[in-house]
């Protein structure tokens, strides 16, 4: 049996995935410097974990553009680019650590309100296929600050 083949269900683990926030879909950004960020917001949990902040209580992260690159498949400048692009977005900043040292990586998060997913049904609640991403965050950000 093919596990790539097989259908979701109730039990179904899933596999390692990265958090792809729903703001990036609408950024006019590369959908490389989309995968980076994905892939950076994501190795900086593990630095929260692991207590990496400096001075200022800023959680950082050192990821070498050759392994970036490597994770994601890409070349070094394209690797460099998305981080321009990023950077450019306010999404990062980068800081030297010194001569020869990896730079330090602040990933950034926007202001945007957190949305409470309940699991109660509620009327007027959007069906699963809807597809107009922007009326779905306000039909829930009204459900979840009515709650």
């Amino acid at each position: 049996m093919n596990p790539i083949a097989d259908y979701m269900t109730a039990e179904t683990e899933l596999p390692a995935y990265l958090p792809y926030p729903r703001f990036l879909l609408k950024m006019d950004i590369s959908h490389t410097a989309k995968l980076l960020y994905a892939l950076l917001l994501d190795r900086s949990t593990l630095s929260q974990k692991n207590g990496w902040q400096d001075s200022e209580g800023r959680t950082y992260i050192v990821y070498p553009v050759a392994e970036i690159a490597e994770m994601l498949d890409k070349g070094c400048t394209t690797i460099k680019g998305a981080l321009n692009e990023l950077d450019a977005a306010g999404l990062l900043e980068r800081r030297r650590a010194g001569f020869s040292c990896a730079n330090r990586l602040y990933v950034k998060v926007p202001d945007i309100p957190v949305v409470q997913f309940s699991d109660q049904p509620t009327a007027g609640k959007p069906s699963p296929n809807q597809t107009n991403i922007n009326n779905l965050i306000e039909s829930q950000t009204k459900r979840a600050s009515e709650g």
